[in-house]
């Protein structure tokens, strides 16, 4: 029985030191900023493919490298809907280069625009998930508190955070 209890305490304290790190305790402070415009490169995800969102963004990533697009962040767009656009925002490129992907890639440019935004830590791929879980929340909550539309999230990681986007619409 004390092995037991040892155990499953051990399996708590763990899983408390993983969302310790991951920034799961934190504090979600939401600003509204002019940000923008991403020419964003991209593969659609349907409602309920989410799970493929690390496949989708690596097959990109080396289809980009490939063709030395060497400017670039991961950006994807989640709708409403539960779809997304998986991606990258790449910087610099000519729309010529652009239109050599052909149909290997959509393209589509998200105009500057006020947003409301969150930043989360980037520890490792999980960060999008807890960041995802944690931003929504607050977001949605400032959201009703200003009147705002519930609309897509961008989730732009940039170096050693993630940077989560709503535009700003009023009802």
């Amino acid at each position: 029985m004390k092995i037991t209890v040892v155990i499953l305490l051990a399996i708590i304290a763990i899983g408390v030191a993983i969302a310790a790190r991951l920034g799961g305790f934190m504090r979600v402070g939401i600003a509204e900023e002019e940000m923008g415009p991403f020419t964003l490169v991209y593969r659609d995800a349907a409602a309920g493919e989410m799970i493929r969102v690390g496949t989708i963004t690596t097959a990109l990533d080396s289809l980009l490298q490939a063709q030395r697009f060497t400017s670039r962040k991961p950006l994807d767009v989640f709708m409403p809907n539960g779809t997304g656009e998986i991606g990258f925002a790449v910087y610099g490129v000519s729309s010529d280069r652009l239109a050599s992907l052909g149909d290997v890639a959509k393209v589509r440019t998200i105009p500057a625009q006020r947003f409301m935004s969150a930043s989360f830590p980037w520890r490792n791929h999980m960060s999008l998930i807890v960041g995802y879980l944690k931003t929504n929340h607050a977001l949605a909550a400032y959201r009703a508190t200003r009147g705002y539309s519930k609309v897509e999230t961008l989730a732009l990681t940039d170096g050693d955070r993630i940077i989560y986007m709503q535009p700003i619409a009023h009802r």
